[in-house]
C-alpha cells in the first residue's frame, strides 16, 4: 500500500467525516487516510508570535531609552542576561518563526494512516522514511510527559520495536506532531482506534 501511494504521487484529500468509525473504515477498505496541515493553527502560532515579539521589542526599547535618559552606562544592559534573554526572544519570534511558519506552508505536511500503519507525507508525497508499523506500537497515548505539562499525544513503541529501530535514532517514546487539522485531543480516539483494529493485521507485513 505504502509503495503504490507514493507511486501515485498524490493522496485522495481527507472526506469531512473525521469519526474514528469512517477514519478505520476507509482504512478497511484499502485506502489511505490523509490528515492535512492546518493553515488556521500555523497562521495564528505566526500571530501570537508576533505578538509576543514586539511586546518584547518595546519593552527593550524602553529599558535601553531609560537607561541613557537617566545617564547610565551601556555596560549595565549588555552585562545583564535578562536583556539578552530579550534579544534571544526578540528574534525568535520576530525572524525565526516566520521562517518557520513560511517554510511548513510550503511543504504542505500531513499525516497519512494506512492499514499497515502510520506516516507524513509533504507536499502530497509520503516520506517512506517517517513510516511507523502499527505493530511496532504498543499503544497510542494522550497524557502529560512531565507533571503540570500539557497533554501530548505519542506512540509507545515496543521492547522488540524500540531495539530494532534504535539505529534510527527513534526514542520508545515518540511524539505525534500538532498543527494537523485534528488537534491532539481529537486525534487520539482516531489513532487508538486505528491502532486497535490493524496492529495485530499489521504484524508480519514489514
Amino acid at each position: 500500500m505504502l509503495r503504490s501511494v507514493t507511486a501515485a504521487g498524490t493522496l485522495k484529500p481527507m472526506p469531512e467525516d473525521y469519526s474514528p468509525a469512517a477514519v478505520v473504515h476507509r482504512l478497511e477498505r484499502g485506502r489511505p487516510v490523509s490528515i492535512p496541515s492546518s493553515t488556521r493553527h500555523i497562521v495564528l502560532t505566526l500571530v501570537l508570535a508576533l505578538i509576543i515579539g514586539f511586546g518584547l521589542l518595546a519593552a527593550f526599547v524602553w529599558i535601553v531609552t531609560a537607561t541613557i535618559s537617566d545617564g547610565r552606562s551601556w555596560w549595565l544592559i549588555i552585562a545583564n542576561l535578562r536583556m539578552w534573554a530579550v534579544v534571544v526572544g526578540i528574534i525568535g519570534c520576530l525572524v525565526v518563526a516566520p521562517i518557520g511558519v513560511f517554510v511548513r506552508l510550503h511543504r504542505r505536511e500531513s499525516l497519512v494512516l494506512f492499514p499497515e500503519g502510520v506516516s507524513l507525507a509533504r507536499n502530497g508525497r509520503i516520506l517512506p522514511e517517517t513510516f511507523l508499523p502499527w505493530h511496532d506500537i504498543k499503544m497510542v497515548v494522550f497524557e502529560r510527559a512531565v507533571s503540570r505539562g500539557p497533554k501530548m499525544l505519542a506512540y509507545i513503541l515496543t521492547d522488540e520495536a524500540t531495539r530494532r529501530l534504535r539505529r534510527r535514532g527513534l526514542n520508545p517514546r515518540i511524539v505525534v506532531r500538532n498543527g494537523f487539522v485534528l488537534s491532539h485531543r481529537r486525534l487520539f480516539p482516531v489513532l487508538r482506534a486505528a491502532h486497535a483494529r490493524f496492529s495485530t493485521q499489521s504484524q508480519g507485513r514489514w
